[in-house]
């Protein structure tokens, strides 16, 4: 199980379950939407993890910037979907240029490496398939992002993840260490929480009927330090060592974290309609709302 240090002034909103006590209570749609961290417990993916520590961890080959980024946070089925490579003058070649570079640069060139990485993700895939099904069983996804680290993450700032989206939707999501070692996360208060303390402080009453991810970025970059100041914020954590195989699951724009250590991971996402959410109003966008509407009604009555 994971190795939990608690900070006594930090919210314990980490939740430990079993698969089995997630089905009974007819999954934990409820607990996500709240903030929760889950961690899957006495559970742990049967996973190649030599499979994996055989691929290349620098991309700085690859010249094009834009195919680079697409190898650091990569779609997992790259692996496993696709037209199989032709032989083209001693040379295996595939259609799709992505697959080429992971076959050319993290795979070394080698299709045993290739085959064997492929075989580990497809089933990592289909595990956490088969979990999101027993986690969120009555959850309608209409989009999935389905994402794979392979190279290392060190030192990240605190931060709630931003997705760059002005949609008022609600994702799920789920994690699970692919590396041999933990990996190490801290996290601290959820967004909500924060935003409420520090309002006034930080004039946070600006953000008010304006997209939620002004504020988040505000608070994130500006206040926080953002990747150009790391370490700048104090703010008080619980740390977390996911053992190998470990999963969990929680809505990372709520949970602040911050990968202290991490080489391969599953990171999996699916957009979920907001009609069959355990409580729509519990929705990012309807949350962040929600505290600027207290916090103004308390500054009237004030």
């Amino acid at each position: 199980m994971a190795l939990i240090e608690r900070h006594p002034n930090v919210p314990d909103y980490i939740v430990e379950m079993s698969l089995e006590e997630i089905a009974d209570r007819g999954g934990i749609a409820d607990l996500f939407e709240e903030g929760h961290l889950i961690l899957i417990k006495d559970y742990r993916l049967e996973f190649d993890w030599k499979a994996l520590a055989a691929l290349s961890k620098s991309t700085e080959s690859i010249s094009d910037a834009e195919l680079r980024r697409k190898l650091k946070k990569l779609t997992a089925p790259y692996f496993f979907e696709g037209k199989p490579p032709e032989e083209i003058n001693g040379k295996l070649i595939f259609r799709d240029p992505i697959r080429q570079a992971i076959y050319d640069t993290l795979c070394h060139g080698d299709l045993e490496t290739f085959e064997r990485a492929a075989r580990a993700l497809r089933y990592s895939h289909d595990e956490a398939l088969r979990i999101f099904d027993i986690c969120f069983p009555h959850y309608e996804p209409f989009r999935f992002v389905p994402s794979v680290r392979l190279t290392r993450t060190l030192f990240e700032n605190l931060h709630w993840d931003n997705h760059s989206i002005d949609d008022d939707f609600h994702q799920a999501r789920v994690f699970a260490n692919l590396d041999s070692r933990p990996r190490i996360w801290s996290v601290s208060h959820r967004f909500t929480d924060w935003a409420r303390d520090h309002y006034h402080e930080h004039d946070l009453g600006r953000f008010a009927g304006k997209d939620p991810n002004l504020m988040l970025n505000h608070i994130a970059g500006s206040v926080l330090g953002g990747t150009a100041n790391t370490w700048m914020d104090s703010e008080p954590r619980h740390r977390v060592a996911f053992e190998p195989g470990e999963v969990w699951l929680g809505e990372s724009r709520l949970i602040s974290h911050q990968i202290y250590y991490g080489e391969a991971a599953l990171v999996y996402m699916w957009f979920v309609k907001v009609s069959t959410m355990a409580s729509p109003d519990r929705r990012f966008n309807r949350q962040v709302e929600a505290v600027h509407q207290e916090m103004q009604a308390k500054a009237a009555a004030a």
